[in-house]
């Protein structure tokens, strides 16, 4: 196995071999390192602190009881014992006649009366700053909702869902049925049959980015727009413009943030820092202009608020002191 120099958090995440070692996928990885951080245990704390970057956190949905489940079956039950033992009432033909009729309008009359006045049931999911959420719908796609973020969609039909926030969706393609999929924004509608994609509607624009598959975009102004791999389209209904649109843009930079990471490309770290911004609910106060327009290149985790601005600042050569929900950032 090559030797490479371990020293920082991202030598650890972009490593194969030692994502082999975290998910013991591959046997000879896992001895490999397991030997490695014997001989190196001055280096294990950041060793476990990637680890857990990689394993990443995930929720449980949690369902009804077995307790509650057993009591509601147990009323309906009862209900229908009732029922069966209530004797029968002999009466004339004409009578059931009447019945039958007066059955059928109340029928009738019932069904418009659960038809108006029953509600589908809303189904709301919320994540809080620094935590994400992965969820299975009733249709079997899957998403995953970032910090800070909200999704819901109706009991009746849970492949039409609104979202505020980030989040990434692989829906699962019905092909019996060829069933549409929607996410539905401020800005715009997202329509899929099966795909994979993320969808981000933080400051008053929503930006789609489309790992796989094909995806048609509904404006709010009307217009719409066809998307193939690779491609981001970024609009705002507050300004009705398309703020920004790429042919081509690497998945990892806008899906990263799902595996506990966020990458950044000669970024200015004004723009960096809205990321964590975003991550965590604080805010960057920088004391210096020229430490705004620094460019960042790299990973940094985001699973933890102190590495990543370890990160940061390594990165770029600056100090960042947090002050309540203040990061204070300035040159060294």
């Amino acid at each position: 196995m090559a030797k490479k120099k371990y020293n920082t958090i991202e030598d650890f995440l972009v490593d194969e071999s030692f994502n082999n070692w975290v998910k013991a996928t591959r046997l000879a990885d896992v001895d490999f390192w397991e030997e490695w951080i014997a001989y190196n245990p001055h280096k294990k704390d950041l060793v476990y602190e990637a680890k857990d970057i990689i394993i990443g956190f995930e929720f449980k949905h949690i369902g009804p009881s077995k307790e509650k489940i057993d009591t509601a079956w147990s009323l309906l039950e009862n209900k229908i014992n009732a029922k069966n033992l209530e004797k029968p009432i002999k009466k004339s033909p004409n009578y059931f006649k009447r019945l039958g009729i007066a059955a059928s309008i109340l029928l009738l009359v019932s069904i418009g009366g659960y038809t108006l006045n029953k509600s589908p049931k809303k189904i709301t999911h919320k994540t809080a700053y620094g935590e994400v959420l992965n969820l299975k719908l009733m249709d079997g796609s899957l998403v995953t909702l970032n910090s800070n973020s909200t999704i819901y969609y109706y009991e009746n039909n849970n492949r039409k869902v609104w979202l505020k926030g980030e989040a990434f969706f692989e829906v699962d393609k019905k092909i019996t049925t060829n069933a549409k999929f929607w996410v539905l924004t401020d800005d715009l509608t997202v329509e899929v049959y099966g795909t994979s994609f993320n969808v981000d509607t933080k400051h008053q624009k929503t930006g789609v980015f489309l790992e796989e598959g094909k995806v048609w975009l509904e404006l709010k102004n009307g217009s719409t727009q066809k998307m193939v791999p690779g491609n981001f389209i970024s609009y705002s209904s507050v300004d009705d413009a398309i703020i920004e649109q790429k042919e081509k843009v690497a998945s990892r930079f806008k899906t990263s943030w799902k595996d506990g990471a966020i990458i950044f490309e000669n970024l200015p770290l004004i723009e960096a820092m809205q990321k964590i911004e975003d991550t965590y609910g604080l805010t960057a106060i920088f004391k210096d202009e020229a430490s705004k327009t620094t460019l960042i290149t790299g990973g940094v985790p985001i699973t933890n608020l102190s590495i990543c601005l370890k990160a940061i600042e390594k990165s770029v050569n600056v100090k960042i002191s947090r002050l309540n929900d203040q990061l204070i950032i300035q040159k060294k």
